[in-house]
C-alpha cells in the first residue's frame, strides 16, 4: 500500500450540524506507532480477573459499555475494513464488508472486475483483524473514527487512522487487558476454523466461523497457568465480548505474554509462507488471506514469524529502522521498493526479493500474488532501494 502525501494523509473529520458527533482531543503525530503491548487502557474502578493475575479463568461477558471517544474498543468481526470516510462505501457493492458479521467471500464476489476492484484505491485505509484494539477518537452516528493500534505509521503515533463501522466494535476491558498480558495465539494458517464453546452475550456480533492469517487472540491457560503444549490438539482462546473458543493447535503459533520475547523466523520460512498465497487476488488495503495489498502482504508474512514492520510501503522503507541494502548485495528475503517514477521521492510498491533476479509480491488490483522477474516488472526503472528484516540466522 502506498503512503499518501502528507497533505492528504488524514481525511477531514468535519462534522455536519445535523449529525450527533462525539470527539476526543487529537494527539500530535510522531514517527512511529506503539505495538498493542505498549497501549494503555481506559480507567475503570471495576477489578478484572486478569488484572489480578488470573489468566486461566474463562472471561465472563462484560456489562455493556458505551462506545465513546477516549475508550479503547476491540474488533469483533473477522476483519473490519477501515475507510477514508463514512461516505466512502458503495451501496450494493461494499455491503458485505459493513455487516456484522462481515462476509469477505461475498465482498470478493462483488469485486468482480478490474473497474470495481480498482475503484477501492481512494476509498480504503487498511484493515483491522478480529481482536485488534482500536482507540476511539470520534463517534458519528453508526461510524467510529479511530486508530488501529499496532499498525505502525508516520501518520499517527498511536496507529493507523480511519473510519470503522461502529457495529464492528465492542468495548471489552477484560479482553483488552488479556491482549496486553496473556500469551496469544497467532493464526499461521491462511484461514483458521474458530470452534466456539461459549458465545459472547449482549450487543456483540456472533463470532466468525473463520479467522484470518496473523489474527491474534489471548490464550486461556489451564488451572496451573500452563499454556497448551505443541502436542495438544487445540488451544482455548478468549473472544471479544466475553466468549471462549478453540483453535486447532496446528493452525496457530503461541506468542509470549507481557515482558517476554520470542524468536524470529528465517528468510526461507517467510518466503515459504508467502508462496502459499500465490494466485490470491490483490485487494487494496487488504491484510488477510481474503486479499492483500503489496505492503499488507509483506507485513503479514513477516509478522507471522515475529518481525513487525510499518503498515505502508514508504514507512517500511524509511521508518521501520531496518538496515538499507545495496542492490548488488540483495539476499533472499530482503524487501525491495519502487517509486512513483524514476528517482521520485514517494514510494508506491514493495516486494520481497527471492533471488535469481526474482521477486514475490502482490502487484496491483489487476493481478494476483506472483513470483516474477524484477527487471520485467520494473520496466520504467522505478527501483528505489531495499532493506533487510532481522531474520533468524542472518
Amino acid at each position: 500500500m502506498t503512503t499518501q502525501p502528507a497533505e492528504t494523509a488524514q481525511p477531514s473529520a468535519t462534522t455536519h450540524p445535523s449529525e450527533t458527533t462525539q470527539t476526543a482531543e487529537p494527539s500530535q503525530p510522531t514517527a512511529t506507532a506503539p505495538s498493542a503491548d505498549a497501549t494503555t487502557l481506559p480507567a475503570d474502578e471495576t477489578p478484572l480477573p486478569s488484572e489480578q493475575g488470573d489468566l486461566s479463568a474463562a472471561p465472563e461477558p462484560q456489562r455493556a459499555a458505551p462506545l465513546v471517544p477516549g475508550t479503547q474498543a476491540v474488533v469483533a468481526v473477522a476483519v473490519s475494513t477501515v475507510w477514508v470516510s463514512p461516505d466512502a462505501p458503495r451501496p450494493g457493492i461494499d455491503d458485505p464488508a459493513l455487516t456484522a458479521p462481515v462476509d469477505p467471500d461475498a465482498w470478493n464476489t462483488k469485486l468482480c472486475d478490474d473497474e470495481t476492484r480498482g475503484a477501492l484505491l481512494p476509498l480504503l485505509e487498511t484493515q483491522a483483524l478480529y481482536g485488534a484494539l482500536v482507540q476511539v477518537d470520534e463517534v458519528r452516528g453508526d461510524w467510529v473514527r479511530g486508530v488501529v493500534l499496532g499498525q505502525g505509521t508516520t501518520r499517527d503515533a498511536r496507529g493507523y487512522p480511519g473510519w470503522l463501522p461502529a457495529r464492528h466494535l465492542v468495548v471489552d476491558r477484560e479482553f483488552a487487558h488479556r491482549v496486553r498480558m496473556a500469551p496469544r495465539a497467532l493464526v499461521t494458517a491462511p484461514l483458521a476454523e474458530l470452534a466456539v464453546e461459549t458465545a459472547p452475550r449482549g450487543a456483540v456480533p456472533a463470532p466468525p466461523a473463520r479467522i484470518g492469517f496473523t489474527t491474534m487472540l489471548p490464550v486461556i491457560a489451564d488451572d496451573d497457568g500452563r499454556v497448551p503444549a505443541e502436542d495438544e490438539a487445540t488451544v482455548r482462546v478468549a473472544l471479544p465480548g466475553g466468549g471462549v473458543a478453540a483453535l486447532r493447535r496446528d493452525d496457530v503459533l503461541l506468542r509470549c505474554g507481557a515482558g517476554e520475547h520470542y524468536g524470529t523466523g528465517s528468510a526461507e520460512e517467510v518466503i515459504a509462507d508467502g508462496e502459499r498465497y500465490l494466485g490470491l487476488q490483490y485487494l487494496w488495503a487488504g491484510m488477510t488471506a481474503w486479499g492483500f495489498d503489496c505492503s499488507g502482504f509483506v507485513r503479514a508474512i513477516l509478522l507471522a514469524h515475529g518481525i513487525e514492520i510499518a503498515r505502508d510501503a514508504g514507512d517500511q522503507l524509511r521508518a521501520s529502522g531496518l538496515p538499507f541494502v545495496e542492490r548488488e548485495d540483495l539476499r533472499r528475503g530482503d524487501l525491495v521498493f519502487f517509486s512513483n517514477g524514476p528517482g521520485a521521492e514517494s514510494i508506491r510498491h514493495v516486494a520481497m526479493w527471492i533471488g535469481d533476479g526474482r521477486i514475490l509480491h502482490s502487484p496491483n488490483f489487476r493481478r494476483t500474488v506472483v513470483e516474477e522477474s524484477l527487471e520485467e516488472y520494473d520496466v520504467h526503472g522505478e527501483y528505489a532501494g531495499a532493506v533487510r528484516p532481522p531474520y533468524a540466522g542472518a
